[in-house]
């Protein structure tokens, strides 16, 4: 499923209307005849429905009134709102005001809020992907008096004060029941917030031509689906072994933080991974041989100090041609040897490479060294590691993310996974939204079950990219399955070790 920014939705409505010649009455006419329909939906069980249907100046404004006047001709009680006077109505948006004046539907002005009772259905058209920060006082009043009502509630192609760009809600936004949207859906209708707002997403064509992804600029932005998963993740061959299965060397661990390497260890032969190969210092040896029962353990001395450092890394190369992947940083610590450690590994390493957590710590400030690697390279940064690596606010990122990224990954070589709800992976000019996982992911650990499986996955022989938003999906699914026993704040990023296998299963078919 293709998404696009709120830049993107008006190059296409360019496009469609200055280069194919397409009418831009008969695209709103459109929307308005589908936004009927779905008003119609919403109130099929209903005797005798009241209808009312509030009209912005933009086009989602004369989207309303198409559809007031096809809903009146279809014998529906309906009442119209524009917030803005008719004498400033212009463009379209006219012709399909004035024709609601023709049949005497009626019909008020202004910001004032109404005085009648909240009817059956209200239709949301007052700013659509116009949204882009503060909301001015009159329209918040508007979106507060529809979230109050007890009345159906459907938008016109986004929800009210909803940034269709981020998916971030700055002051309020509709609520809605159902938003039919237009062409494509609305990158900020599945980022963030986005799904708490929108209810149900019903897409519709309203006449856009078809056109090449390389016709709008920015990131191509796009829905991950399990049509991948289904293609990838066959049975494995009747001939396969531990040898062939994928071999993975995970640089991760320390004092303290055990925990990240047991996880993303248990989690990259949970998803296939022939053989793991866990580097360990000596002086904690024995709980990864307690925990990491089906891997292997590679000792390193430490002196009784419980953290790697640079005095390691001719040990650890020498592994390299070992392994089909490597991982490094879940639980390494950032003392300053291992800093060291981590730069030289990272540097000559000739195998893909996950990088992760503590692994990101050494390049802080320094994204465009990383992106100069020769060798192939996935970076899993949560918002608070990407702000660290590109040096900018945090805040900064979120509030401007597609634009941000546009910048971004002109100038990075490799993948990069952003760790959100939903994750993001990107690649080239291409940008990939998993829609599977819940807030019930936002603890401990579960970045380390994460970097396990891409690098499992990449052992296997898929690409970085493949693997990175095949291992996002499943990982979510994982979650997902989860709640139904553990609802949100039980889960534990252990307990996804038993459900990946589980969703895994589904697509292992011959």
């Amino acid at each position: 499923m293709i998404l696009l920014t709120n830049d993107q939705a008006k190059q296409l409505d360019d496009i469609a209307i200055n280069k194919y010649k397409i009418s831009s009455s008969v695209l709103m006419e459109n929307a308005g005849h589908y936004i009927a329909i779905e008003a119609i939906s919403l109130l099929k069980n209903i005797t005798d429905p009241t209808i009312f249907i509030i009209c912005g100046k933009g086009n989602n404004g004369g989207d309303g009134f198409v559809a007031a006047s096809i809903l009146y001709e279809k014998g529906y009680r309906v009442n119209l709102h524009s917030i803005t006077k008719g004498i400033n109505i212009k463009g379209d948006s006219l012709q399909y005001y004035n024709k609601c004046k023709t049949h005497d539907i009626p019909m008020t002005f202004g910001l004032k809020l109404p005085k009648q009772e909240y009817p059956d259905l209200i239709v949301d058209g007052i700013l659509g992907t116009g949204t882009i920060g503060e909301i001015r006082k009159g329209i918040l009043s508007w979106i507060k008096w529809i979230n109050k009502s007890d009345s159906k509630i459907l938008s016109i192609d986004i929800p009210t004060g909803l940034n269709g760009s981020n998916g971030n809600v700055v002051s309020d936004a509709v609520k809605a029941d159902r938003t039919v949207t237009f062409g494509f859906t609305k990158l900020g209708m599945v980022l963030r917030k986005g799904p708490d707002y929108c209810g149900t997403i019903l897409v519709r064509n309203i006449g856009f031509p078809k056109i090449s992804k390389d016709e709008l600029n920015g990131i191509n932005w796009k829905v991950f689906t399990e049509d991948k998963v289904k293609k990838f993740l066959k049975r494995p061959e009747l001939d396969s072994n531990k040898y062939t299965s994928g071999k993975v060397l995970i640089i991760a661990g320390s004092k303290g933080m055990t925990g990240a390497a047991i996880l993303s260890s248990n989690s990259a032969l949970r998803c296939g991974a022939g053989l793991t190969l866990t580097t360990s210092p000596e002086s904690l040896n024995d709980i990864y041989e307690a925990k990491i029962i089906e891997g292997l353990i590679f000792q390193l001395l430490d002196n009784n100090k419980g953290f790697l450092n640079d005095s390691h890394y001719d040990e650890i190369m020498e592994k390299v041609s070992w392994a089909d992947s490597v991982l490094i940083g879940p639980g390494l610590g950032r003392h300053p040897t291992t800093k060291l450690l981590i730069e030289k590994l990272v540097k000559s390493i000739n195998k893909p490479l996950v990088l992760d957590a503590d692994g990101l710590y050494p390049f802080f400030g320094r994204l465009n060294d990383l992106s100069k690697r020769k060798y192939p390279l996935i970076i899993t940064p949560h918002f608070g590691e990407f702000s660290y690596l590109c040096d900018i606010n945090k805040n900064d990122i979120i509030s401007e993310f597609s634009k941000f990224m546009d910048s971004k990954i002109k100038k990075f070589h490799h993948v990069i996974l952003v760790k959100q709800i939903p994750i993001c992976t990107f690649s080239n000019n291409s940008a990939t939204v998993n829609i599977s996982g819940n807030p019930g992911m936002a603890t401990a650990g579960t970045g380390d079950v994460l970097a396990g499986m891409i690098a499992s996955f990449i052992a296997q022989g898929f690409s970085t990219f493949d693997s990175a938003t095949m291992a996002a999906y499943i990982h979510g699914k994982a979650s997902d399955k989860l709640l139904e026993t553990k609802g949100y704040r039980g889960q534990l990023a252990s307990d996804l070790l038993d459900y990946i296998p589980v969703i895994i299963k589904r697509y292992e078919s011959p």
